[in-house]
């Protein structure tokens, strides 16, 4: 850990779960974006893509990265996936009631891409959580937009609110994964990093 707070890290995200979760790890690091085309070639499997999406946010600091040996940047990509098909951050309030109608009573994988970028090299990596969401009613998956409005999150959901607690029955692999940000894996891959 001692090792690890030497570096200048940074987290290039603007997400606040992702924030809480790399502060829970105890590092050290200072958040800061750069505008990115989020933009993968047609045909990228549903599984590579958070990962090539997170790849292309930290390429937008490689310059810093090869002037700065002591820098340490680290990007990360969300995906929801259920029957080969990605969801995305909801367009409205009608694409989020979509999304929530299509993951109720069944299984979906969510993925998380993560790129450390190190001295001009990249370190990425891709964390799957399988997700079941037990049968919902319209009325359920309404009161949860109206009232959490998740017009920001991949799939239209975050578990760490009341649908996670009231409709989630069950989860293989990481939470923090569904949450936004693999800290384990990442914990252990920066270690191997440095």
């Amino acid at each position: 850990m001692d090792k690890l707070n030497q570096y200048k890290i940074i987290l290039a995200s603007g997400s606040p779960r992702r924030r809480e979760l790399m502060t829970m790890l105890g590092i050290n690091f200072t958040v800061k974006t750069k505008p990115t085309d989020e933009v993968y070639p047609d045909g990228t499997p549903s599984d590579k893509v958070s990962e090539f999406l997170a790849k292309l946010k930290a390429e937008a600091f490689l310059e810093e990265s090869l002037s700065d040996p002591n820098l340490i940047v680290i990007a990360a990509d969300t995906t929801v996936v259920i029957d080969d098909e990605i969801l995305g951050k909801p367009k409205d309030r009608a694409d989020a009631i979509a999304m929530l109608q299509k993951l109720s009573g069944k299984r979906h994988t969510v993925y998380t891409g993560v790129c450390i970028l190190k001295e001009g090299q990249f370190h990425s990596f891709t964390a799957q959580t399988d997700v079941w969401f037990r049968k919902m009613a319209e009325e359920e998956i309404v009161f949860y937009v109206d009232n959490y409005k998740p017009f920001d999150k991949a799939g239209a959901y975050a578990v760490q609110e009341w649908i996670g607690a009231a409709a989630i029955s069950r989860m293989e692999g990481s939470y923090y994964n569904v949450v936004g940000l693999p800290t384990q894996m990442l914990y252990v891959k920066l270690a191997e990093v440095v």
